[in-house]
């Protein structure tokens, strides 16, 4: 009920705060704003994998996946970096978001990394999250966690609408 509540409120917030955005001519082609993924790719089996602490996958290739369906991908570089764009924010890209049904996966075998991992079987995954998003509900708890949690999220949206780019970053890999 709780991630319903903060879903349709930060819909509402989103949709007022983008028409506070400038429009027509007033806004000119920069005023769209765009969703950017992105994020490190570790080299490592295991669950919730610090990618501080273990070597990067460099050259994986990885997709954002919405609801079991693929969205947008790419190719890390040579120090595993990745940044996925999904290209404008709108209803359709930011409502899977809310409500935690999206993440990184990484389609490339791990042994393409690490020749030991070649019997490792399994997908390496990470949810995604709004950046400054902790999707905790906060250390309150309850409302005023919940409360806590839409004030990050409205100034994380705030922050997109006005700089053009709304951050998301993937939550710790684990194997699948």
């Amino acid at each position: 009920m709780a991630a319903s509540i903060r879903s349709l409120l930060l819909a509402v917030l989103l949709v007022g705060a983008v028409g506070m955005a400038p429009h027509g001519a007033e806004a000119g082609a920069s005023s769209a704003v765009m969703c950017l993924v992105t994020g490190v790719v570790p080299c490592s089996a295991g669950r919730s994998i610090n990618v501080a602490s273990v070597p990067a996958f460099p050259n994986a290739a990885v997709k954002l996946e919405c609801g079991g369906r693929a969205v947008a991908g790419a190719t890390a570089d040579s120090s595993g970096a990745f940044a996925i764009n999904l290209g404008t924010l709108t209803a359709a890209t930011l409502m899977p978001l809310l409500n935690n049904k999206c993440s990184v996966v990484v389609t490339t075998p791990l042994a393409a990394c690490d020749a030991s991992l070649v019997g490792v079987a399994g997908t390496l995954a990470a949810p995604v999250q709004l950046l400054g998003d902790s999707g905790s509900g906060g250390a309150l708890g309850g409302l005023g966690g919940l409360i806590g949690s839409i004030t990050g999220l409205v100034g994380q949206i705030l922050g997109g609408v006005l700089g053009n780019i709304i951050g998301i970053v993937p939550s710790a890999f684990s194997l699948v």
